[in-house]
């Protein structure tokens, strides 16, 4: 008979278990606000069954409290961290669902200078984790997403997150040396050599079967997590900055490829014209925030720093001037030598390009100001903004920009009648590949009333809407159908969540496998169901 990971609703019990929560976590933990309700169980995509409650644990004793309460009763369970999923990664599909919030177990534990690792954690925030270790001159290798100002360490591991420090050291799982796991019956286990009995020490991975990999990247459909080991490098002493723009995608692309094959830049991305604009459009208050600047001041070595941070302002808005694709590179070195070396072998590299180098604006103010919260209540629009985002080796990465370009040509007049825009960017992610990524914007009022400043939702508005507009399903469309050539390209692909065909891309011994695993650490099938296509395996 067929597994199946979505547990039969019991509203009969529901109370039981609400009762339950109060009395094991307290009352004031325990969130039964529709407009919360609501809120939480819709992500940046779309809206997911609305949640029985929202329980907020204190700590990991806690989390295992709240599975073993939800295993017993029948209730479906959801991880959630700082809420930037846009793939339905935390939505609930069922109304016996109680959604986690992680956000209070945010404390980093240990700072291990002397054997290079950090424990930390899964709630805590990307640039709370980044501020104590550049106090102690040290950093993670990947060190968050730009939005983490307030995404998670465990979020970014559920879903294989990559961006700051990825193109020289690879996503987020490539950073991680173990994790501590709550299972679906609370039972807790701990990974790699951190799994020893008694009196063990997080510091190697790879000691017998790679279990950290395991709980990596599942969307929390295996376990929740609860605390991570990562490893640190030193925090760089000198970092330099390119910025070079291109006339032909192709040499853009090719670009990319070149710098992110010699693996000794921080982060390499570049930027279509399209969201080129995107960028110019917000860069005139960007280069006059004087906090961003005095980040860039602060972020290097004496005169340096305050030379980057007037040359920025100076710059402002002309440099995103022009149909241009530009390409921004970050260079780290621990001596002012190396990092100039680097950037002059960069720059020999694109020598005999169409690339033109221009003032480094764009990675400066990234590195100056890693996370900048764009969510705020004065920036709001109606505006959605929907990635979808596909990794390829380098020698398919023109391939895929090519078809993806076809697409968008394809559905050029739906779009312009309907007033969505597309942008693409790609980033190097390590030495073997890219990730290709179209935003699609639209407007859309219905999301807006979703506040994700008041992390509440007005739920008098949204009776007023019947369902999602025309223009919100032709989004949706398209992202399907990019998502459909990218899987023709053998892409992988982060954020999996909900909506990237990752099961159904397996072969029958994966699925097998995967399948067997899923059904001895959540044998009810009621951690995140539907996550990773694990609706319905073969028995």
């Amino acid at each position: 008979m067929p597994f199946s990971s979505t547990p039969r609703d019991d509203p009969a019990g529901q109370p039981d278990v609400i009762a339950a929560l109060d009395a094991a976590v307290g009352p004031d933990r325990v969130e039964r606000h529709d407009g919360r309700r609501v809120f939480f169980s819709t992500d940046l995509s779309r809206s997911g069954t609305e949640a029985l409650a929202i329980v907020r644990p204190a700590n990991t004793d806690a989390v295992t409290t709240i599975l073993k309460i939800c295993h017993a009763a029948g209730v479906s369970v959801i991880a959630r961290g700082g809420g930037f999923s846009y793939t339905g990664g935390y939505l609930p599909i069922n109304e016996s669902t109680v959604i986690v919030d992680m956000r209070d177990l945010d404390q980093v534990i240990e700072i291990n200078a002397e054997d290079m690792y950090v424990v930390v954690e899964c709630g805590c925030t990307w640039e709370r984790l980044y501020e104590a270790l550049k106090a102690q001159g040290l950093r993670t290798p990947y060190f968050g997403p730009m939005s983490g100002y307030a995404a998670t360490v465990g979020g970014a591991l559920s879903q294989g997150s990559f961006f700051l420090g990825s193109s020289q050291y690879g996503p987020v799982a490539d950073s991680v040396l173990a994790v501590e796991i709550v299972l679906a019956d609370g039972s807790v286990l701990r990974t790699g050599s951190w799994g020893a009995a008694a009196d063990a020490t997080p510091f190697y991975r790879s000691y017998g079967p790679d279990f950290t990999g395991l709980f990596l990247s599942d969307t929390g459909a295996l376990g929740f997590k609860t605390k991570a080991v990562l490893k640190l490098v030193p925090f760089p002493q000198h970092t330099q900055f390119l910025s070079f723009v291109f006339d032909r995608e192709e040499a853009a692309i090719a670009a990319v490829s070149a710098v992110g094959r010699l693996g000794i830049a921080g982060e390499c991305y570049c930027w279509d014209p399209y969201f080129v604009k995107v960028m110019a459009a917000q860069s005139t208050s960007l280069m006059q925030d004087l906090k961003l600047l005095a980040g860039v001041a602060r972020g290097q070595k004496g005169s340096r720093g305050l030379f980057n941070a007037a040359r920025l302002a100076i710059a402002g808005k002309s440099v995103f001037d022009g149909e241009v694709f530009m390409l921004n590179i970050s260079i780290d070195d621990p001596t002012a030598e190396g990092a100039d070396a680097r950037r002059a072998l960069l720059r020999d590299l694109l020598a005999g390009t169409d690339a033109r180098e221009i003032t480094p604006s764009a990675p400066m103010a990234t590195r100056g100001t890693p996370f900048i919260n764009f969510n705020t209540s004065e920036r709001r629009t109606t505006m959605r903004n929907l990635p979808t985002n596909g990794l390829v080796p380098h020698s398919r990465l023109a391939a895929l920009s090519r078809d993806v370009r076809l697409v968008l040509a394809n559905r050029a007049e739906d779009m312009a009648r309907h007033g969505i825009e597309c942008g693409v960017i790609y980033f190097g992610v390590g030495q073997q590949g890219a990730c290709l990524e179209p935003l699609i914007y639209w407007d859309d009022p219905r999301h807006f009333q979703h506040d994700r400043v008041a992390e509440l939702s007005n739920i008098n508005a949204l009776a007023g809407f019947d369902g999602p507009s025309e223009t919100t399903e032709l989004a949706m469309q398209i992202r399907k159908e990019l998502t459909a050539v990218m899987v023709r390209h053998g892409s992988a692909h982060v954020q999996i969540g909900k909506t990237y065909p990752w099961l159904a891309t397996r072969t029958p011994p994966i699925a097998a496998l995967i399948g067997a695993i899923k059904r001895h650490v959540d044998p009810d099938g009621r951690m995140n169901p539907g996550s990773l296509g694990l609706a319905d395996l073969p028995a």
